[in-house]
């Protein structure tokens, strides 16, 4: 089985990717399917496409990058009802695992896990949502650790190892920042539903803009065996989904104003400026 075991943060999360996640302006549009491979290849051409090359990186040609988005909520879903009530001003909890797909494996595969590179941690995200403005603080958690983390605040060394490569020495405050945050419900927060997509990736050397589409997006509910898996969450091992979204979702995160050659590329492929999120659409598919 070719995969990733180690613990090393994945793409999103390392070196000048780190101080993308501090505060950024963040719009979203959607493109129809039929107009994404004219704005991806054209994409191609402005900003190089990203992908991460340090310790622990994927080597293999060509992978296909996916996450699978775990959002969470209590039972009385209080992050949901907030999020609808208040769209521009909210905050929302949820983690993500990274994974590569490698179509040049299929013919020596038998189960699509054996074409997968993963990691073994999730990466939890308390997001903060102001206008057109986010804020991310970011943490890895073990996935077999992710039940008492939310069921009672339990927080193991291996978790704060953990938090080192994106903070330093204030990791520690950031792990015990989102704790807080989901201990304030006065109700354990747990799995609500989950998100699968494709991800295709730009950004700048320094950091400073990044541009993601996320493409094939589909919904499910939580597997029953979510957290005793030590396999990756790839897409044909969580059920039936509940919905789908068929237009590709477009990201824009930068750290000043946007260039304006991204926007001419935008309105030639008439990307609608949408308030989407995946988490409200996602929740209201699986819940009804």
């Amino acid at each position: 089985m070719q995969h990733r075991d180690d613990l090393t943060p994945p793409p999103d999360v390392i070196g000048v990717d780190a101080q993308m996640t501090a505060e950024r302006e963040e719009l979203k549009y959607l493109i129809a399917p039929e107009l994404v491979p004219r704005f991806s290849q054209a994409m191609g051409t402005h900003l190089p496409h990203h992908r991460f090359t340090g310790e622990g990186a994927n080597r293999l040609p060509n992978p296909q990058h996916f996450v699978t988005t775990i959002y969470f909520d209590t039972t009385s879903r209080h992050q949901y009802r907030a999020a609808c009530e208040n769209a521009d001003h909210n905050a929302k909890i949820r983690a993500k695992e990274y994974y590569d797909l490698h179509p040049s494996l299929t013919e020596l595969a038998t189960d699509p896990r054996q074409i997968v590179r993963f990691q073994a941690a999730l990466w939890l995200e308390l997001k903060v949502k102001d206008g057109t403005r986010t804020r991310k603080r970011r943490i890895g958690i073990p996935k077999k650790d992710v039940p008492a983390f939310f069921a009672s605040g339990k927080i193991t060394p291996e978790m704060i190892d953990l938090q080192r490569p994106l903070y330093g020495l204030a990791g520690e405050a950031v792990l015990y920042e989102i704790t807080a945050h989901c201990l304030r419900f006065g109700e354990p927060l747990q799995a609500d539903c989950l998100v699968n997509y494709r991800r295709l990736p730009w950004q700048d050397v320094a950091g400073n803009l990044r541009v993601t589409l996320d493409v094939s997006l589909e919904y499910f509910a939580p597997p029953a065996d979510l957290w005793q898996r030590n396999y990756a969450l790839v897409r044909e091992t969580l059920g039936a989904p509940r919905g789908r979204q068929s237009k590709g979702v477009l990201e824009v995160k930068a750290r000043g104003q946007a260039p304006g050659w991204l926007e001419e590329l935008i309105a030639e492929v008439k990307g609608a400026r949408e308030k989407f999120s995946k988490f409200e659409e996602a929740s209201q598919v699986v819940h009804g």
